[in-house]
């Protein structure tokens, strides 16, 4: 999948593309609800901390009927007069774009990145090179459609603060439709999973609580080797080694390698079906946002009356978000060309690792 970064990015000109009159004020508006839609079924991987965990809601959606998500959530999605319509409006519309943006660079980052494979020892040098690898691409992309480096983008401050414990904030209402949207979706997609879990709501709302951590923790304006944050070095453990920057952007997109592809060399669909691209990241993350702009269209056609559910449904898709066939089936990856992530990992963590003890006059986590 892609990172948060892309996400954002590439949501935005979907949205600008799909509503030119209408998204720079839904963007002013309701911006940060936005672009935490775009996150999609992301948060429910990032239900690492809080129980119950959603986390096979997140694997779900991301292997079929993910335009049904939308559809079922459409049902449930407040009157405009509602307190939090506006942001659960726009919190719909990012989701709506997730899935293009998906199915467009995810084969891109699989083949590039590996991954570790039961038996072979050897196949262990790739883990965290996915994440890794995701974030690496985000700094390309910021820096070339934004001419921004990752220090410079602020995730936390571009997402909605987190919810009240109590639920009495002004955005309360607001977090409680977002619930219902995600809840009201899995059971119209996946109804044997999603009608007979009671849970659902809390797992819904401990993946979202959960997420904003992540997207905090991680976020480049505060992970920066220039910023002060009371826990800067808390991603570092000197006995976890390299693989603790797995998650962290880095400094800067790296010289001396093509991350993205720009030289278009020829590469392998990790399904191994003999599909081959030349295609950069760029491209993929382009063609993403149109084909999501397509989706968002449909959306806001049902949204005003003019066309059914189903048919935003349709636009969005139920193929796999990852890897499939030519019907939208999951495929398992088979080949690859991996980069050498490793070794820009681990350049990373002593570059960091080096700072921490100037700083702190010792090694962190020891």
């Amino acid at each position: 999948m892609a990172a948060q970064i892309t996400h954002i990015l590439a949501g935005e000109e979907a949205l600008r593309r799909a509503d030119p009159e209408g998204a720079a004020a839904l963007l002013a508006s309701a911006g940060p609800w936005f672009r935490l839609g775009c996150q999609g079924p992301d948060i429910f991987y990032h239900n690492q901390r809080t129980k119950p965990s959603g986390l096979h809601y997140g694997v779900l959606a991301h292997r079929r009927g993910y335009g049904r998500i939308v559809e079922g959530a459409m049902t449930v999605l407040p009157a405009r007069a509602d307190p939090g319509a506006a942001q659960a409006r726009a919190y719909l519309l990012g989701l709506a774009s997730h899935a293009a943006i998906d199915r467009a660079t995810h084969p891109f980052i699989i083949c590039f990145a590996g991954w570790p494979r039961p038996g072979e020892p050897e196949s262990e040098a790739f883990r965290g090179c996915h994440p890794f690898l995701e974030r690496v691409l985000d700094a390309g992309l910021l820096a070339t459609w934004r001419g921004l480096e990752p220090a410079a983008f602020d995730l936390a401050a571009a997402l909605p603060r987190p919810p009240s414990p109590e639920g009495a904030d002004e955005a309360g209402p607001a977090w409680a439709a977002v619930r219902a949207l995600w809840a009201a979706g899995l059971g119209a997609a996946y109804p044997r999973a999603a009608q007979a879990d009671f849970l659902l709501e809390r797992r819904v709302e401990n993946a979202l609580a959960d997420a904003l951590y992540f997207y905090e923790a991680t976020n480049p304006a505060l992970t920066a080797m220039n910023r002060e944050r009371e826990d800067r070095f808390a991603y570092l453990d000197e006995r976890a080694g390299f693989r603790t920057v797995a998650l962290v952007y880095p400094e800067a997109y790296p010289s001396g390698l093509d991350p993205m592809n720009l030289a278009r060399e020829s590469w392998p669909h990790p399904s191994g079906d003999g599909r081959e691209s030349r295609a950069s990241y760029l491209e993929l993350a382009e063609a993403g946002a149109e084909e999501a702009a397509s989706a968002l269209r449909a959306l806001l056609a049902a949204l005003r009356g003019e066309a059914s559910p189903a048919s935003a449904s349709a636009a969005i898709g139920a193929a796999s978000l990852g890897l499939a066939d030519a019907q939208g089936l999951p495929q398992p990856p088979r080949v690859s060309r991996p980069l050498p992530l490793r070794a820009l990992m681990e350049a990373e963590y002593a570059k960091r690792l080096a700072w921490a003890r100037r700083e702190l006059g010792r090694g962190p986590a020891n």
